[in-house]
């Protein structure tokens, strides 16, 4: 039974006491309470007693509660800002390759391991790796791109604004190919735009991350 509920009920027998008490002295008359005075101011002070006991516990319960849920918020709202919208994305690509690399047998296996290596290993060769597989966006055009849709969260420049991170911390932002498949496929927070952006728009802006913004591939 909780410190509220006997609170409660020690309050109720309390207060039911004085009521039945009054009544019936004033039905006695002067004879009343007589003999009966020391059990009376017994019954009043153990009551009294017992329901302010129960009353400072339960004070003490909703404080606790109360302390237990601002840590559980405290704890979220500090992981929520110090997660980046695309950290997810990069675990799950770290994880696939890893997978890849020991499914594979022989020669494949030896491939495979090396580009494993080269996406955790400098960020410079994945970019020359994924380059070949780029667009071939316009940055000039991408910067139109960027402006309308990117920019209320990353920032004018690409280095952070409302809840995005800065472009120029992200290992698929250092690339046209990574840029391209985060735009499309969103991930970590970020919303695919897909549906939103032409495949050509997506190139574009692709193009203008990766050149203008992180610098991560030489501008063409």
């Amino acid at each position: 039974m909780s410190n509220e509920t006997l609170f409660f009920i020690c309050g109720g027998i309390l207060a039911a006491s004085a009521v039945s008490v009054s009544v019936f002295g004033l039905k006695a008359g002067d004879n009343f309470p007589g003999k009966w005075m020391p059990v009376i101011i017994i019954w009043f002070a153990a009551f009294a007693v017992l329901s302010g006991t129960f009353a400072v516990l339960h004070g003490k319960d909703e404080s606790r509660d109360h302390n237990a849920e601002y840590s559980k918020a405290s704890e979220e709202i500090q992981k929520a800002d110090t997660s980046g919208p695309f950290e997810e994305a990069e675990a799950e690509k770290r994880e696939e390759e890893a997978e890849s690399g020991e499914s594979s047998e022989g020669g494949e296996e030896s491939s495979e391991s090396g580009e494993e290596g080269e996406a955790t290993e400098g960020e410079g060769e994945e970019g020359a790796t994924e380059s070949s597989t780029a667009g071939g966006g316009e940055p000039e055009a991408g910067s139109v791109v960027f402006s309308e849709n990117c920019s209320t969260c990353h920032g004018a420049t690409g280095h952070g604004g409302n809840g995005g991170p800065d472009l120029t911390t992200m290992p698929l932002a250092q690339s046209e190919a990574g840029a391209i498949e985060q735009v499309t496929n969103g991930g970590g927070g970020m919303p695919a735009f897909a549906g939103t952006l032409s495949e050509e728009e997506i190139e574009n802006v692709a193009a203008y991350v990766a050149q203008d913004i992180t610098e991560g591939e030489p501008k063409k």
